[in-house]
């Protein structure tokens, strides 16, 4: 596809960018209500139309808007997007993985607290709609983890885990995180802007920490590896784990109280260990990588060059 749009700045790359998703989203409502319509599929159920809706959801409003804007801006979209091989794949792998578990105690710390938060008494009925939406994502999820066939583990694995990972990656670290680190010189403002938006536009305020902190893992892993397969390696273990845990040891006595895990003051200590773990875990690849990591401007004239 013809850049026809290369000299768009930063803003307005942003701006089509959301105003695709946009566009993507209601495209993926009126199709997912014509693919269900398809005998077969229109008797089956609830679990079915979240399926149907989720796979639309990620290709058309989210995967295929981020194509798109890297399409219309840069000659070459695929190598814009870092969804190509740069070298020494087997490492960053292995530091994908070393991240995850590393920073597996805190990240669980986040979430046990942010779903704890209480607003103030002037606020309680906002608090009630933020738990009403809480709920409700609470039960689609479940919904999709109460299968307890192979067929339902692998379609999780395929849609929730997978799909929904290289989506959400290529719109938020392929285009977006780049197109914000073309606006701002520092890499680091890049990757907690796009984080922030990452969590934000998840409209789950009783799970806005953690994620926040899985956008910023996830912005650093494209930042210093510059491999978006990297991010997207990352973000489909994040969600597989949960989906295995819950597929072999979801009535486990040992889950609920991991669930219901208090916040105490051990738990913070570990968690503060695991956050320490983990920025060290950064700071050692960044000295040991020093020619892929680039926290500065990203040059537009360099990425643009393609066929």
């Amino acid at each position: 596809m013809r850049p026809v749009f290369s000299s768009f700045t930063p803003a307005y790359k942003i701006a089509y960018l959301f105003l695709f998703l946009l566009m993507g989203v209601v495209t993926a409502g009126i199709l997912t209500k014509l693919i269900l319509m398809i005998p077969g599929l229109s008797n089956g159920g609830k679990v079915t139309a979240i399926y149907v809706g989720s796979v639309m959801q990620s290709v058309v409003a989210t995967a295929l808007p981020a194509y798109l804007i890297a399409a219309l801006t840069h000659a070459g979209p695929v190598r814009y997007l870092k969804m190509t091989g740069n070298g020494r794949t087997g490492e960053k792998v292995m530091f994908a993985v070393l991240v995850f578990l590393f920073s597996y105690l805190l990240a669980s710390f986040l979430s046990q607290w942010n779903k704890g938060m209480e607003l103030p008494a002037s606020m309680r009925e906002m608090e009630q709609v933020l738990r009403s939406l809480e709920d409700a994502a609470l039960e689609t999820t479940n919904l999709l983890l109460s299968g307890d066939t192979v067929r339902s583990l692998i379609l999780n694995l395929l849609v929730v885990a997978g799909l929904a990972a290289l989506s959400e990656e290529m719109f938020f670290r392929g285009a977006l995180q780049q197109f914000i680190q073309e606006k701002f010189p520092n890499g680091h403002v890049a990757v907690w802007l796009t984080a922030l938006i990452f969590s934000v536009v998840h409209f789950q305020f009783y799970g806005f920490l953690p994620r926040l902190l899985l956008g910023g893992l996830l912005g650093y892993l494209f930042l210093y590896t510059r491999n978006l397969w990297i991010s997207v390696i990352f973000h489909f273990i994040n969600n597989a784990v949960i989906i295995i845990m819950h597929y072999f040891w979801g009535d486990s006595q040992w889950i609920r109280e991991i669930e219901k895990m208090p916040v105490t003051g051990s738990f913070a200590l570990a968690a503060g260990i695991s956050g320490l773990c983990t920025f060290l875990l950064f700071r050692v690849y960044r000295r040991r990588n020093p020619e892929t990591v680039k926290t500065k401007r990203i040059v537009p004239e360099v990425v643009n060059r393609g066929t």
